[in-house]
């Protein structure tokens, strides 16, 4: 009696498991914010550490991708998804007010503030590099390039892979 009831428990217990393995959905598959919402964070997280520095300086963009092939993601997700990627080129005031080397601390110290994650830390080499995410899993990065007498720094942002409508092409 004993070794039947155990069978029937494990039986339920497996068959309890594959239905709700079935019934579950699939995370790779859920909505996600439209290519239009994406581009728009993308400029908004831009801007927003932009505005940390002191004025004068202008951006130039450098590259303005909305719907890059996201097929090669970590996310371990599905293909067929995109990503958007804003990048500008900070262009200090030519007045020599502010040094460009203050401009990567400023942007860590407001994405400490934030509470942002952080993605990349190499701050202390010739040519910087910082990154981090956000909340909803965009990135922000500043980065500088050595020219010699002095640095030329990149703002730009990422958004994670999404599909181009907020939900999967139906097949």
């Amino acid at each position: 009696m004993t070794i039947r009831r155990l069978r029937y428990t494990l039986m339920a217990a497996v068959t309890t498991l594959t239905l709700a393995a079935c019934a579950g959905e699939d995370k790779s598959l859920q909505p996600t914010a439209t290519k239009a919402q994406a581009v728009q964070r993308v400029e908004e997280l831009v801007h927003e550490a932009f505005g940390q520095l002191p004025s004068g300086a202008t951006l130039k963009i450098n590259v303005d991708e909305d719907s890059l092939p996201c097929d090669d993601a970590t996310d371990g997700g599905p293909a067929g998804r995109i990503f958007a990627e804003k990048r500008y080129l900070i262009v200090p005031p030519g007045t020599g007010a502010w040094p460009t080397e203050q401009i990567i601390p400023t942007l860590v110290t407001f994405w400490q503030q934030k509470g942002y994650k952080v993605h990349t830390d190499k701050r202390s080499e010739p040519e910087p590099r910082y990154s981090v995410e956000t909340p909803d899993g965009y990135f922000v990065t500043a980065n500088a390039w050595s020219r010699g007498d002095h640095l030329d720094i990149t703002l730009s942002s990422d958004s994670p892979c999404i599909w181009e409508n907020g939900t999967p092409d139906p097949q």
